[in-house]
């Protein structure tokens, strides 16, 4: 009945005094009622009561505002959405972020990022994007959550979707952290941590007087970064008192071969003297240490003779193959000392090392090693003959060492080489030269090569 109209259509009542009445009585549930009903006609001029509309609800009834939004089509929320925050986006924030939340999916949420970004409500856009983030695999929902969390200050929220999201694209968030310049670097460093740019990272921090976060991220955050570390530091010219502090406060776990293999690459290696010298005093038996101690002894000269043939936890291959280029005869001992057949082979081979080849084999008595390289198809066979008559048989005093060496050869069906090492023994060596074993066999083996002779002609 109020809102019977006159001849002329106009309401026969007026309209507004007739909502200040429901107000005055917090009757916000009827006036809605009231005012759907009035405004079904969506008419241009009534405008400004659509508008008491949204804001009775607004302030006494959101919840309502927020499924009235449902109704509405795309544009329309969009524009009403848009024309809120423009009217009092303090006032409106918090219905804005609900209904975006409840109807991104709909309205679009590359359009209510932009939206929010229009009005410059990165507070908006934080709380938005929280409702979402996490149930989203939009590299770009997660990105702009970063930027917007890092805008309004909400480090920690940073860090752990730094720490959490496998959605983000690393490269465009560390440039994003990297030119906020956040007072705590922690976002930035999970990010370099978890996605393999900590080399880029210590550049970064060292080029910006930020030292105290590197030794932040080695001490509490990732001990096992500590090679890349170094490394990067080595690359900016960083003190090596510096760099050697850092190492001595790492107490977390790395990899010591690959902290030696970082530095060793930057020829640098004597800079860890100090700090191996200190874990060999407090009894580290591993590998890696040592490997590295036997490195620094050599490039140094310090004795590494001694080092080598004494030292019993380096790793015999790893540093018989660090010296092969700058001295055989070290790699040859390293070789010696772990029993590496193969290669310290193949380091004399290289090097003609014959004399030291003839010595190990004699010492070694292995008749596999022997069949190996008294076999036609070595090249370097009689040299290595040569040096085994010569200085290896006359050197020994073990009759087991003879007895070896004359059964490899004769396995090998060598008689002629086999008379040569006998004569040695026998005429030449006066522990064996009364062995009437030796004396037999020397005989017995000419006169088989007599008869070989004969039988020729």
């Amino acid at each position: 009945m109020l809102v019977v109209e006159s001849e002329n259509g106009e309401p026969l009542a007026d309209l507004n005094q007739i909502i200040d009445c429901f107000m005055e009585v917090q009757a916000v549930q009827p006036c809605t009622s009231f005012l759907l009903e009035v405004l079904k006609g969506d008419k241009p001029e009534e405008g400004h009561l659509q508008t008491r509309l949204l804001e009775m609800n607004l302030l006494a009834a959101p919840q309502w505002l927020v499924n009235y939004f449902g109704s509405l089509s795309v544009d329309d929320s969009l524009e009403c959405l848009k024309a809120m925050l423009t009217q009092n986006i303090r006032q409106n924030l918090q219905v804005v972020v609900q209904i975006a939340s409840k109807y991104h999916e709909q309205l679009g949420t590359d359009k209510l990022i932009d939206m929010f970004e229009t009005h410059k409500s990165y507070e908006g856009l934080f709380y938005f994007l929280g409702s979402i983030v996490n149930f989203s695999q939009d590299p770009e929902v997660h990105f702009k959550y970063i930027q917007a969390a890092t805008r309004t200050g909400q480090i920690k929220e940073v860090e752990r979707i730094c720490r959490e999201s496998n959605c983000y694209d690393a490269e465009r968030v560390k440039n994003f952290l990297k030119e906020a310049k956040l007072a705590d670097q922690l976002p930035l460093i999970i990010v370099c941590d978890r996605h393999d740019m900590v080399h880029d990272l210590v550049l970064y921090l060292y080029r910006n007087q930020l030292q105290k976060y590197i030794e932040v991220f080695v001490q509490k955050v990732n001990a096992a970064r500590l090679p890349i570390v170094v490394g990067g530091l080595l690359d900016v010219d960083c003190s090596e008192d510096a760099i050697k502090q850092l190492i001595l406060n790492t107490r977390g776990k790395f990899d010591i071969d690959e902290l030696v293999a970082e530095v060793e690459k930057r020829n640098r290696l004597k800079l860890l003297s100090h700090w191996l010298e200190t874990r060999v005093q407090e009894g580290a038996t591993d590998a890696a240490t040592h490997n590295a101690m036997a490195k620094i002894y050599i490039d140094s000269n310090n004795n590494p003779d001694r080092f080598l043939r004494e030292n019993p936890y380096y790793d015999s291959r790893v540093v018989g193959k660090y010296c092969e280029k700058r001295d055989p005869h070290f790699a040859f001992l390293a070789y010696e000392r772990g029993q590496c057949d193969a290669e310290l082979i193949a380091v004399c081979n290289e090097n003609s090392l014959f004399k030291n080849l003839a010595r190990y084999l004699v010492r070694r008595r292995d008749y596999g090693l022997w069949e190996q390289v008294l076999n036609e198809e070595n090249q370097y066979r009689r040299q290595l003959i040569d040096q085994v008559v010569q200085t290896a048989l006359s050197e020994t005093q073990d009759p087991e060492d003879i007895s070896a060496t004359v059964k490899a050869f004769m396995a090998a069906d060598l008689p002629n080489e086999l008379i040569e090492l006998l004569e040695k023994i026998v005429l030449d060596n006066s522990a064996f030269s009364e062995h009437r074993n030796l004396q037999n066999l020397l005989i017995l083996t000419a006169m088989r090569v007599s008869l070989q002779k004969s039988a020729n002609l």
